[in-house]
């Protein structure tokens, strides 16, 4: 079945559940594997989300979905995150809960951009850059700080890379635009901005 092109009701309610529920286990096991050697380190890297979300995307059956879906991953592994935290720990940072809520929805607009990127023509290309160039952008340090955390960004950069992009084509294309644009974000340190 083609996600995709599955427009009936049931497969987008089932779709949404899933990636609801996926949000919500994961959040559990990042706070859960905080203290957790490589475990703990890849699931509080912003990587990981970047990458996910782009998956929560790209399967979606329409952009405005996609949109959607996104949004209620990072919120669903937002609560079940800080949940956990102030259950069993105690420990509910209240701003930094706050600017994540701000990244949760903001979000929705990474989401339904990145769904085109499974299509053709320009938009498909720069749709799918983005997540890339992000991952790339996050992980590069790997080759100076040998911190094996960011070689899996990087990992979870070239996956996509393989997976978002329709044709080899498009592919080799994506790839070096993603390069282009991770420099870009390196050099004007627009990941600053994150609250990570």
């Amino acid at each position: 079945m083609n996600i995709r092109r599955n427009n009936s009701t049931k497969a987008k309610i089932i779709y949404s559940a899933a990636v609801i529920a996926a949000g919500l286990l994961l959040g559990y096991i990042a706070k859960a594997t905080d203290s957790v050697n490589i475990i703990g380190d890849i699931t509080t890297e912003f990587g990981i989300w970047v990458f996910l979300s782009a998956l929560a995307s790209v399967y979606s059956s329409k952009p405005i979905y996609a949109a959607i879906n996104v949004t209620l991953f990072f919120l669903a592994m937002l609560c079940s995150y800080y949940i956990y935290g102030q259950l069993a720990l105690g420990f509910f940072p209240k701003a930094y809960f706050l600017g994540w809520l701000a990244v949760a929805f903001i979000s929705s607009v990474y989401g339904y951009i990145v769904w085109f990127s499974k299509e053709k023509g320009i938009i498909s290309i720069i749709a799918g850059s983005i997540p890339v160039s992000v991952l790339f952008a996050l992980g590069y340090p790997a080759f100076y700080t040998q911190k094996i955390t960011l070689y899996v960004t990087l990992a979870f950069g070239v996956i996509l890379n393989i997976i978002l992009p329709s044709n080899k084509k498009q592919k080799l294309i994506v790839f070096i635009c993603s390069v282009i644009f991770a420099f870009i974000i390196c050099t004007f340190h627009i990941l600053n901005y994150l609250p990570f």
